[in-house]
């Protein structure tokens, strides 16, 4: 006789890839029973992880129901400790990672076998979204280069912990290589430590005094090596993971957009500033190398995308190119539009092999994200 559980999966976390406690629910309306035990097979979204003896077991009784939890992938296997079972609240807490980002096919599944015998209950609910924070990511888009990359992201909630951990991810399989030199701590007071591995091997960044306040937008930056063929765009996703001081992700996001990987022969050298102190007025100057002669049309413009909280200028004629001028738009050369500023190329020109240095004017913020 084919009977209906209904159950409810309520997790401790929506954060992406985070090892949590996912409370099972059910609802035994009518005694199932067994000869020796009775199993109860969880199955979950494809992306979900549950660790091999999955009962959570922290601060949390594993309760009088089940004796044992084996976990494989997305399926728990839960075993009762009598012959029975029956109730109108079983809970069963179980320790899961959970996926990268919201599982297309968003159910779980549970189906009950009394002893190897066929199941007599099965039942389907929808899942739960999975959540993470807002991160953006700029950095050079050249094939085979190497540039500082930023990672500006708001946390959602902050963790009871002064350790913090930040585990960046690049692309799987793409051949990314992050390195710890060229790191750039920006929106944190001291520079972390850091530890590095081979091409596709995460970074691990950790402060010993750095909490992270929720709502507040921070930016790292790290020396990344693009690789020097194009990621497939379906794996084409950085990660950044939150994590408190015991190694436990609180916050993070597995989902960032890379960038489209292109070669042009243009080279940026790096970038000056003549002040940082908070609201000033100060120059900042980016150098750039065209390596060879790029032909008129390939290009239209060139734009210089600023942090957050830095305004540009408005007096445009603080905006040079120096020493070689570029080859720009005559009468409208430059203009700015919010947080990008604009440099207009004639495209009926040539633009010649040569080193520039583009100048320009802006408005330092009251405080640094």
């Amino acid at each position: 006789l084919f009977r209906s559980v209904p159950f409810t999966a309520t997790p401790q976390l929506n954060t992406p890839g985070a090892l949590i406690k996912l409370t099972f629910n059910f609802n035994v309306r009518s005694v199932i029973q067994a000869k020796t035990d009775i199993r109860v097979e969880i199955s979950g979204p494809e992306g979900f992880v549950f660790t091999d003896s999955c009962f959570y077991t922290i601060n949390t009784p594993i309760g009088s129901t089940f004796a044992k939890c084996t976990g494989f992938r997305n399926t728990a296997t839960l075993v009762t400790l009598r012959n029975e079972l029956r109730g109108a609240d079983i809970t069963a807490n179980l320790e899961v990672i959970n996926p990268p980002k919201t599982p297309d096919f968003n159910y779980w599944r549970v189906a009950i076998f009394p002893d190897d015998n066929q199941y007599v209950s099965y039942y389907q609910t929808l899942s739960y979204e999975i959540i993470g924070m807002p991160v953006s990511y700029k950095g050079n888009n050249q094939l085979g280069e190497s540039a500082s990359g930023f990672f500006t992201f708001s946390p959602v909630r902050a963790a009871n912990s002064e350790v913090l951990y930040i585990v960046l991810t690049p692309p799987a399989g793409a051949g990314y290589r992050i390195f710890c030199t060229g790191m750039s701590p920006l929106g944190f007071v001291k520079m972390p430590t850091c530890t590095s591995g081979q091409a596709n091997d995460p970074v691990k960044l950790k402060w010993d005094n750095q909490t992270l306040v929720a709502g507040t937008s921070y930016t790292l930056g790290v020396m990344v090596y693009n690789p020097g063929g194009r990621p497939a765009d379906a794996a084409n996703a950085w990660g950044i993971s939150l994590k408190d001081g015991n190694q436990d992700t609180f916050d993070a996001n597995l989902n960032i957009g890379g960038l489209v990987l292109r070669s042009m022969p243009i080279r940026c050298h790096g970038i000056g500033w003549s002040t940082a102190a908070p609201r000033v007025l100060g120059a900042v100057l980016i150098q750039l190398r065209v390596l060879h002669s790029i032909p008129a049309g390939i290009a239209s413009h060139f734009q210089v995308r600023a942090p957050e909280g830095i305004m540009y200028s408005e007096d445009l004629n603080a905006v040079k190119v120096i020493p070689a001028p570029l080859p720009l738009k005559t009468g409208n050369p430059t203009s700015i539009a919010g947080d990008v500023l604009y440099l207009y190329l004639d495209e009926n020109r040539d633009i010649s092999p040569a080193l520039y240095n583009i100048r320009f004017e802006v408005s330092n913020p009251g405080r640094y994200s």
